[in-house]
């Protein structure tokens, strides 16, 4: 069937309420799978690239009913990809191979024989000036597999750039619902900025001020390979490095950087103490609560104090509500 206005329309509505919903990935995954009902391809393989005169560096990938090992597969013939080729000539066509017919190459041919994919189909959201693109490779296996008509490729470099546009747009929500001054990247396990750059840029650009480009800067680099919470007093920054269970098939992490606070300052005892003297406790009623002595509820409110900057509750607890 001929995919039609209406089928895209109803696509791109479907992908954008899905990306205020849903997670990057997750929605990755159900528009791909979509788009193999619609158009009509049996396994696909898509995720973030570049393409440059060098080759293609990929950062990040996933699959859609491809055996586990078409990556690692794929990477022994890279240099033969006459797809990637393709799109580097002309980066806004859909690339297209067919086993049967026109340019080979041992690689491609390889590849094809291997997978059983006959007819394939590359398609790139391109970004000018960045490392990552979103890309997509749909594939049609067996002998009888048709080509993808013009219409077909049409439909999918339309709806490619339409998901390139709705993973901006969940971005941009993620960081427009967070507290001011927090701000969520997706980057890959090397440091390269996947989404969300442009607001880190804008909200704590000058922490970094010779920093270009969409490889994260060295502080940052730092903490991709190690999820949970990172202090950095030199650069008065909280980084939490997640590594989210759906982020894992494209080995993504999630970065939430914000500014470093003198609540960040205190130990967990000192938190528990200030959290409870800003509530209006007293140091004997704090002290009954957290099981200690008064003097020693006393001595931790003076080291509070030095640390944060404050000298009585009022300003404590104001601490505490802009936090």
């Amino acid at each position: 069937m001929t995919p039609d206005l209406k089928t895209f329309s109803g696509f791109v509505a479907e992908t954008h309420a899905r990306a205020l919903e849903t997670d990057v990935e997750g929605l990755a995954r159900w528009a791909v799978g979509e788009l193999s009902q619609t158009l009509g391809f049996e396994c696909a393989w898509y995720g973030w690239a570049q393409i440059h005169e060098n080759g293609v560096d990929i950062h990040a990938n996933a699959s859609l009913d491809l055996p586990d090992n078409y990556y690692d597969y794929w990477q022994t013939m890279a240099e033969d990809d006459l797809l990637a080729a393709r799109l580097l000539e002309e980066p806004d066509v859909v690339a297209t191979y067919d086993r049967n017919s026109g340019r080979q190459n041992d690689g491609m041919t390889s590849l094809s024989d291997k997978y059983g994919l006959r007819k394939m189909a590359t398609v790139m959201n391109n970004r000018d000036g960045r490392l990552a693109s979103f890309y997509l490779s749909s594939y049609r296996v067996g002998r009888l597999a048709r080509q993808f008509s013009d219409s077909e490729q049409e439909f999918l470099q339309c709806a490619v750039d339409q998901i390139g546009r709705a993973m901006k747009l969940h971005s941009l929500e993620t960081n427009r619902n967070t507290k001011n001054g927090v701000i969520s990247i997706l980057v890959n396990e090397a440091g390269v900025g996947i989404l969300g750059l442009r607001d880190l840029r804008e909200q704590l650009g000058e922490v970094w001020p010779n920093w270009n480009g969409d490889l994260l800067p060295n502080t940052l680099r730092s903490v991709v390979q190690s999820p949970g919470t990172h202090y950095l007093p030199d650069e008065s920054l909280v980084i939490l490095c997640e590594i989210a269970p759906s982020y894992q098939d494209m080995n993504l992490r999630r970065l939430t950087i914000r500014k470093l606070t003198p609540l960040d300052l205190l130990t967990n005892r000192e938190t528990e103490v200030a959290r409870l003297l800003s509530d209006g406790k007293s140091h004997k009623e704090t002290a009954r609560i957290l099981g200690v002595a008064p003097s020693t509820v006393r001595n931790q409110t003076q080291s509070i104090y030095e640390k944060t900057g404050v000298n009585n509750r009022v300003s404590l607890s104001t601490l505490f509500t802009t936090e």
